[in-house]
């Protein structure tokens, strides 16, 4: 009933409400649960093209650091996780709307056997039936032009204060895909991405590692943590474009 409720409220106030101007960066992390076919996600990106331009992920990590005054309505997408669908679905959608996103990815995932991918799933109480993408799909986006970003070696929550372990995490995952993609890897997001999921060592391992850190929560501000980490909205691809139009209502701001 709540979550009946809660829909009923969202489609009401995505009625009346707009995309709001500024650079949306948003984050999900496969189309469906269910694993729904990619026009789900092709039809969602049709009906908010109406009203926005989908920019790629470098142009707004441009636009949002160098706190540009943004008239236009952006949006720029991102994906954690490294599920197989980001290749086989996600990215042929973004294609046709000649954009691109950045997948966030955790190495020892992609190459897990079966036993660590029950483990890694087990933890993810939203999605329990998904494969990993591999190696030659990663390479391959890269060359399509699709940004590969480190997302930790395990999807370990960084609120930690183990310095050895954090950089096996940080560290040590950003030279796993920068040997396999042979490209540098400037972007990171923290696992959970929320406030408390990253403790101070973590942060400073991280801003002296990437170029560009990103979280998943206060999205209405561009920036956490003193400006150094950008912010991100959380989506998936089979959200109604109501809820979608009320999540982007929202004026974005610097401070």
């Amino acid at each position: 009933m709540r979550s009946f409720i809660r829909d009923i409220c969202l489609r009401g106030l995505g009625f009346i409400n707009k995309p709001a101007a500024g650079v949306h960066i948003l984050n999900g992390h496969y189309i469906s649960k269910e694993n729904k076919n990619q026009n789900v996600l092709y039809e969602l990106l049709k009906s908010l093209s109406q009203n926005v331009e989908y920019i790629k992920i470098e142009e707004a990590v441009a636009l949002v650091t160098e706190k540009k005054k943004v008239k236009e309505k952006y949006i720029a997408f991102t994906f954690d996780d490294g599920f197989e669908e980001c290749y086989t679905k996600i990215a042929p959608v973004l294609k046709e709307f000649n954009t691109n996103a950045a997948f966030f990815i955790n190495p020892n995932f992609i190459e897990s056997d079966e036993k660590y991918k029950r483990q890694f799933l087990s933890e993810r109480v939203f999605v329990k039936n998904k494969n990993p993408m591999k190696w030659n799909m990663i390479k391959d986006l890269h060359q399509q032009g699709f940004v590969i970003g480190s997302h930790t070696t395990d999807h370990l929550r960084l609120n930690i204060e183990n310095e050895k372990i954090l950089s096996e995490q940080i560290v040590v995952s950003k030279n796993i895909i920068e040997e396999k993609t042979g490209s540098i890897c400037e972007y990171f997001a923290y696992p959970y991405g929320q406030e408390n999921d990253i403790s101070k060592e973590a942060l400073t391992i991280a801003q002296n590692t990437y170029k560009y850190i990103f979280s998943g929560f206060n999205h209405k501000k561009y920036f956490s943590f003193a400006n150094t980490v950008i912010n991100r909205r959380h989506f998936e691809g089979d959200w109604p474009l109501l809820h979608m139009n009320y999540f982007l209502s929202f004026k974005k701001r610097y401070k």
